[in-house]
């Protein structure tokens, strides 16, 4: 044995050892393998072994075949925001042992599909989407029950990912939220997660996987389900502000490549999403991967990183050093160079330049058009929501209802700059809308109306307190404009409606955080302990009246000219300030929906104070978050 064969065989022991002595819980003690592919595709004219078809499937869900061909083919021609399956799906029946198998991969399309069958105008026969996402949870259920300990189908994973995806459609609220955390413990257990283990990023393509195309196409039907399901992760987590259930540092899964290349066998190499995000724009651009999926998960990797330094867990329940917002600071700047060279790397054609987004069907071309369009819609417009993170929290940071730091070296010219970027992010998604087609919303992933959302809190937030330079009646025109299509967003989706009342609301909320004057004859205030002609030193809590009894309430006053304030313990301790207002939660509608997980209305918490977001040194920025938490 040559000492080369002998290295190897060290390396391959080591591993294998550690394995070993790991107290598995496994049948057997055995390497988590990816998962395998399914047997190869039957003929058109082979019968399945075990009696599942479509006319079976058809007498299950209780609709006729002709119903069953146009929700299938609505499937396809609809579905922009995963590319799950190839247009052959039905050959999956072929490998199924149980009926509730096929039942529950079937009913978890159409209640997709049915949106748009039903949508068209004609009358029909077509049960709701409702109807096929319940029978496809109990059957998924059923048969997950089926499997017991043994790891189930891959089949029923992504029946489960479209179970997740209509849930999520409809809230970010607890049942969702549930069902996302074990449709992604089901992928784990399928090893989703390192599908492509043992890949080489450092070589030129894995030429091996060329000579077994069938393989790699199978491989890739995986890619998509677990690229699918890191998304709705990211969405998620985001609007919730929690943690990701997907480990970053554990994705060994390539990013997906072309519909084309899936769809015709041609291979294409791709890469990693690596950790460091101001390499993500070079390794995919290396790889020679052009897919517009592959780029859009870069772009929501970048936002997501974006989030948790401006909205960090738990931001609302500690102290805040000057240190930490330099920090901060630094890690917005490398932020905002990566955007800016992943912009600048992304395929021109993959690029939204003003161009009109139709949405149109274009048969001979497979839908290709539709699909085309709604990319670059999705990527436009989660590159500005990129841009708005970065650019939303220098301008919280500079709030009129903020106290000012000493010395402050920001002049009109660095606000108005910041400003202009800010505004332009939100700008950029009412062009990407205005220039779209009027239903452009029903092929579109809506999860996106989320992020219109936020650009129309930006609108809000210009009109209120912007700079006087800017044109408040195109303003409001720009927010009419993202409230009409929310509301369309809301309507078609049937979900997410509590973003219409958090937007309707969100303008007055700034305008009273704006405003230090206390509403006349607010009936909270006959239950309260009378006001001293002096500021009190410390936030005092009293009861309030409302539908859910006493809640937390701090008095909104300013400090007595000449005074020292105390200063919140939440500001650095080089900041003072000749005047300071504390927050009057009724001034702010819903403010304490946001500290409900902290403590019992009336009651202080574990942090010493009943509602966390009076100890942010931003403000709106928990406003803005906190009002889309409550939206779901």
């Amino acid at each position: 044995m040559t000492p080369r064969s002998q290295h190897s065989q060290h390396q391959q022991n080591v591993p294998l050892f550690s394995r070993i002595m790991y107290p598995s819980h496994d049948a057997q003690t055995r390497p988590p393998s990816p998962s395998t592919p399914d047997e190869s595709p039957p003929d058109d004219d082979a019968v399945p072994p075990f009696g599942v078809t479509v006319d079976s499937v058809c007498e299950s869900l209780k609709i006729s075949r002709v119903l069953h061909d146009k929700l299938l083919q609505s499937y396809f021609a609809n579905m922009t925001a995963f590319t799950l399956f190839k247009p052959r799906v039905e050959r999956k029946l072929y490998h199924m042992h149980h009926q509730s198998e096929a039942d529950a991969l079937a009913a978890a399309m159409f209640s997709f599909a049915a949106r748009h069958v039903r949508d068209t105008g004609e009358p029909s026969d077509c049960p709701s989407p409702a109807y096929f996402a319940q029978i496809a949870a109990l059957n998924l259920h059923e048969s997950l029950d089926r499997y017991g300990d043994l790891r189930p189908p891959f089949w029923l994973l992504q029946a489960s990912i479209l179970i997740t995806f209509y849930h999520l459609t409809r809230s970010v609220r607890s049942k969702s939220w549930r069902t996302l955390g074990d449709c992604i413990r089901l992928a784990y257990d399928l090893n989703l997660h390192i599908v492509d283990a043992n890949h080489d990023p450092n070589g030129k393509g894995d030429r091996s996987k060329e000579t077994d195309i069938n393989r790699w196409s199978a491989m890739e039907e995986r890619r998509r389900a677990w690229w699918a399901i890191w998304e709705m992760d990211v969405f998620a987590s985001t609007i919730r502000q929690l943690p990701t259930a997907i480990d970053p540092g554990l994705n060994l899964t390539l990013l997906p490549v072309p519909d084309s290349c899936w769809f015709s066998g041609t291979y294409q190499d791709s890469c990693f999403l690596v950790e460091d995000c101001s390499l993500r724009w070079k390794t995919l651009a290396q790889s020679g991967n052009k897919s517009s999926k592959a780029w859009f998960i870069v772009m929501n990797s970048l936002m997501k990183n974006t989030q948790r330094i401006v909205y960090p867990s738990g931001s609302a329940m500690k102290s805040v050093s000057g240190k930490q917002l330099k920090t901060d600071q630094d890690e917005l700047d490398i932020m905002a160079n990566s955007l800016y060279c992943t912009v600048t790397a992304i395929p021109q054609e993959l690029l939204y330049q003003g161009d009109t987004l139709d949405f149109r069907l274009e048969p001979e071309s497979g839908g290709t058009t539709r699909q085309q369009h709604a990319d670059k819609y999705s990527l436009h417009v989660m590159t500005q929501l990129c841009r708005f993170m970065i650019y939303h929290h220098k301008i919280c940071a500079h709030a009129p209802w903020l106290p000012r730091s000493r010395g402050s070296s920001d002049t009109p010219a660095q606000t108005t700059s910041e400003w202009s970027n800010y505004m332009n992010a939100s700008d950029e998604i009412c062009t990407v809308v205005r220039n779209s087609a009027r239903d452009h919303y029903k092929y579109v992933n809506p999860f996106l109306a989320n992020t219109l959302w936020f650009a129309a809190a930006a609108q809000c937030a210009c009109r209120v307190f912007g700079p006087p330079t800017y044109n408040k009646r195109l303003t409001g025109s720009r927010l009419d404009l993202l409230k009409l299509t929310i509301d369309q967003y809301i309507h078609f989706w049937n979900g997410m409606d509590n973003l219409k009342n958090k937007l309707a609301r969100i303008e007055a909320r700034l305008k009273n955080m704006m405003d230090p004057t206390p509403p006349t004859g607010s009936t909270r205030g006959k239950q309260q302990a009378p006001r001293p002609n002096h500021p009190p030193e410390t936030p005092t809590v009293g009861p309030s009246s409302g539908d859910g009894g006493s809640e937390p309430m701090f008095s909104l006053h300013p400090t007595a000219s000449g005074q020292t304030p105390t200063v919140p313990p939440s500001l650095p301790a080089d900041i003072t300030t000749n005047e300071y207002f504390y927050l009057d939660s009724s001034l702010v509608p819903d403010a304490y929906d946001f500290t409900q997980s902290f403590g019992m209305p009336g009651q202080q918490d574990m942090f010493g104070t009943a509602d966390p977001m009076s100890l942010s040194p931003f403000g709106l920025e928990e406003l803005l978050m906190a009002s889309m938490a409550q939206g779901f």
